[in-house]
Formats: C-alpha cells, structure tokens, sequence
C-alpha cells in the first residue's frame, strides 16, 4: 500500500525548474535511495515530502490525504505528528545533552518523557552517552542522537537528508546498521545521498537528473536485515 505518492509534481523558481513532472509511490516500510548530483532536485523533493515546502504544480499524497494544497501551520502539525528528519547537519541545540535534545522532538508533539528519550537513544547505542552534550559526543553519535529525535514520536516515514554525509566509514556503517534495523521493523525511509554505498544498502534506488526522474529501480543485492 503507498504511503507516499507525488502525482506530477513540479517546482520552480524563477528559470529553474528543479523538479520537472515527477511522479513516485513508495509503500510502507519500504526503503528508498534518492540519488542524483548536485543541483538534480533531490534536495527540493525532500523538502516537498518533507513538509518544508509546496510544490508549483502536482499533487502530494500521504496517507491518502493530499498536502500539497495545506497552510503552513497545517504542514507543521502535519510534519511533527508524521514525518522524522534526520539532517547531513545534525541541528542538536548546543546547550542541551543528547536525552534533552530527543525530548525537544516530544514536547513539539505532546508532552516530553524522559524515560522514553531515554530508550530512544538506548535504540540507537547511546544509553551511556546521555547526559552529554553534543560538543561532548563524536559526529557518528551526534547523527544518532538526531536519530533518536526522529523516532521519538513514531512516525509514519523517516526522511533522511546525506545521513552519513559527515561521518566516517565507521560512523557511516553504524548508521546504516541501524536503518537496516529501522526497516526489519516495519519503519518507511526516503534517504537522499550522493554515496553509492548508501544507495546499494536500500531496497530501491530513484535517480534524479536536471529534475526528472531517470532511473527507478529495486536493488538487486538488497538483503533483508
């Protein structure tokens, strides 16, 4: 059953048009690669599905309801009870500690609960690093600690934006670790990159170029976790 589905979509700013008639579906727990160079519209697809913004032309299901006609106040309620971001930058708040900075997510949604952000990041292998804070944790555990945010609030997709972008092989392996896990579980994930590698670890690779769509296909060496 698709969870997500982008009928014609096209967005363009000015001259440019960075995605040009797009049309995809991914189902439920299933687990997508958007793939591409620079300036191939990846960026601008996530932040459509996202909820970051609406595209010019077309139409976004998700979950069967059409979002890309909501206010700006609708897509936030939308993003925060629906979607799980996952940033190349991190974004932790600085002067909070890892378990303060997955609860930041809750209190956005309900009500923040500290004995869950805790098993949180116990998911992700960082029980013992939670009172840290992220200048006291490496890059590979401050993308975990944006892991758990994004899963705090159980969402219906988790969108990943060059996830391991910052990391190191190690880190890198980490991380696809646990989206190998996220998927085992039933968990949909859309995961922009520009590795190979990363790409090669999904069950299906989408291949952007000059806002189109060239290349949709699952991958043959794809292993289930």
């Amino acid at each position: 059953m698709s969870l997500l589905e982008l009928n014609n979509i096209s967005k363009i700013y000015g001259d440019l048009k960075a995605l040009d008639n797009v049309s995809l579906s991914v189902d439920t727990g299933e687990w997508v690669a958007i793939m591409g160079p620079s300036g191939s519209g990846k960026s601008t697809m996530m932040n459509i599905i996202g909820c970051m913004d609406k595209p010019t032309s077309g139409a976004v299901l998700l979950d069967g309801k059409d979002i890309s006609k909501e206010s700006a106040k609708s897509l936030t309620a939308i993003r925060r009870d629906k979607i799980g971001l996952i940033f190349q930058q991190f974004h932790l708040v600085n002067y909070l500690t890892a378990v303060e900075n997955v609860m930041v997510a809750q209190y956005y949604h309900s009500m923040p609960d500290e004995k869950e952000a805790l098993e949180a990041l116990e998911r992700v292998g960082l029980a013992d690093r939670a009172k840290h804070l992220p200048s006291q944790l490496s890059g590979g555990e401050q993308q975990r600690v944006c892991i758990a945010r994004a899963l705090i609030n159980y969402p219906e997709i988790v969108l990943a934006d060059e996830p391991t972008g910052n990391l190191d092989e190690a880190n890198e392996n980490i991380v696809l670790d646990i989206f190998k896990q996220l998927h085992k579980d039933g968990t949909t994930l859309v995961v922009v990159t520009h590795d190979p590698e990363v790409g090669e670890v999904a069950q299906r690779t989408i291949t952007l170029e000059h806002g189109r769509i060239v290349k949709d296909a699952l991958n043959a060496n794809f292993k289930e976790a």
